[in-house]
Parts: structure tokens; sequence; C-alpha cells
């Protein structure tokens, strides 16, 4: 491995990274116009208003996008998002307080992949996504 990054065996098991992150209209925005998810739902204030959230949803895909960025910050570079089980468990909603923590809780040593909990929670202590990820240490040269 490069010098300074982690390997597959410097990352023991219970090992976790924690981040917070509050949800953004323009992030939703942005989101939206990148990945084609224009579902009125996300995008738009007055049909949001008229379902039964009563205002606009943060894209659950965005919401899953920061367990990558917890990922990389647990691990560093060194390792490929290879799997991911995603349970979205209640809605995020523009203006909510997000906290995303991942936590190693098995290593499968001849494939040289960790398997991390993924749970996201609300301001409110409201869990909004749970899952397990798997993270493959990459051969850098």
């Amino acid at each position: 491995m490069s010098a300074g990054l982690l390997t597959f065996d410097d990352i023991p098991i219970g090992r976790k990274h924690r981040i917070e992150r509050t949800m953004t209209a323009a992030e939703v925005d942005t989101f939206g116009y990148l990945s084609g998810d224009l579902n009125p739902l996300h995008m738009d204030d007055e049909f949001a208003r008229r379902t039964p959230f009563g205002r606009r949803v943060v894209h659950g895909l965005l919401t899953g996008a920061l367990v990558s960025t917890t990922h990389t910050r647990l691990t560093g570079p060194g390792f490929a998002y290879v799997g991911q089980e995603l349970k979205f468990l209640g809605p995020v909603f523009i203006g909510d307080k997000v906290s995303v923590e991942v936590t190693v809780v098995g290593k499968k040593d001849a494939k040289r992949i960790l398997i991390l909990d993924t749970v996201v929670t609300k301001q409110t202590g409201d869990k909004v996504l749970a899952g397990l990820s798997a993270l493959k240490e990459l051969r850098i040269g």
C-alpha cells in the first residue's frame, strides 16, 4: 500500500465514524438535476405541500450518498464501495440535520472486505435509514 493509506489490517472491528449535515434546498435541487430524479415530491414546494408529507422530501439516495462520504472518512481512499443494503425508515426534509454513523461489524479476510453497519438519524433522534455496507480494500501500486 502507498504510504499513509490505511489497510484492511489497520481497521479493527468496532471502528466507527460519524458525520452531520443539514440538508439544503440547493443540495436537493442539484441532486435532482444531476440524477435526473425530478419527482415533484423532491423538487416542487406546491406539489409536496399537497402530499401526506406536507413539504419537500430529500431524495433517499441523497441521504444514502452521505453514507459513502462517511465510509471514506472512516477508511481513507484505499477502499471501494462494493455493496449496500438500504432501508428507508422515514422522510428527511429540507432543513433537517442528519447524523450518519458507520461501524465496522465484520471482516471477510479472504476477499479483504469490511462489513459496516449504517445508521442515519435526524435531529429528532428518529432513524431514517439503516443497513449494511461492504467496502473492499484496493490494490494500489
